[in-house]
């Protein structure tokens, strides 16, 4: 039998241990959305400066295979937003990160990704899903656009996690009036005589 001050000692060392865990965890899944968020903004900032060379490093490896190869999936990406002209893009960049779930080898993920847009008379607002995947523990991810569907993102990726969440796309279209031009600062006076007189 063990003596009271021997049992007080194992549960107060338990406790300790089940803390340390609970830190380390808390540490780990903080660590692991530093890195999505900072790979999720070189993906944002590769896509506004047109650098679709980069932009292909941070886009999922299967999106690039069914474009048949990354080549490829550069000259669709470079045709699609071609005609668009990059300062159209008033936002586009990473928001928050919703999930963050370990799953056999990999880690999965769901990041907003938030895009403002004035193109063609419109003003687009929009926020969208990303998926994240990393297989090396958290330190490199890569994303594709959930489309906003599950059914949509598993053809993509067929094992994705039944723990994701997708939610529902966040879309806002508005007309944008085209500006008023400003008028001169100083106009020229119209001191040409009218003929009339005061007493008139």
């Amino acid at each position: 039998m063990f003596s009271s001050g021997i049992i007080k000692k194992l549960v107060f060392l338990s406790v300790i241990l089940f803390f340390q865990s609970g830190l380390k965890a808390q540490f780990d899944t903080s660590f692991v959305k530093k890195n999505i968020k900072i790979c999720a903004d070189s993906l944002a900032t590769a896509f506004k400066g047109r650098n679709w060379d980069l932009f292909s490093r941070y886009t999922n490896p299967s999106i690039i295979g069914t474009m048949g190869g990354r080549s490829e999936f550069i000259n669709y990406i470079a045709r699609a937003f071609g005609p668009i002209p990059a300062a159209a893009w008033k936002i586009y960049e990473p928001g928050k990160v919703l999930q963050v779930i370990k799953t056999g080898n990999d880690f999965q993920s769901v990041i907003e990704l938030q895009s403002v847009i004035e193109w063609d008379g419109k003003r687009i607002t929009t926020i969208l899903y990303l998926v994240g995947q990393s297989w090396d523990g958290g330190l490199f991810w890569t994303f594709f656009d959930s489309q906003n569907d599950v059914k949509a993102a598993r053809q993509i990726k067929p094992d994705l996690s039944n723990e994701l969440i997708i939610p529902a796309k966040n879309e806002k279209v508005e007309a944008v009036q085209p500006p008023i031009p400003l008028k001169p600062a100083n106009e020229p006076v119209n001191n040409k005589p009218t003929g009339k007189t005061g007493n008139d």
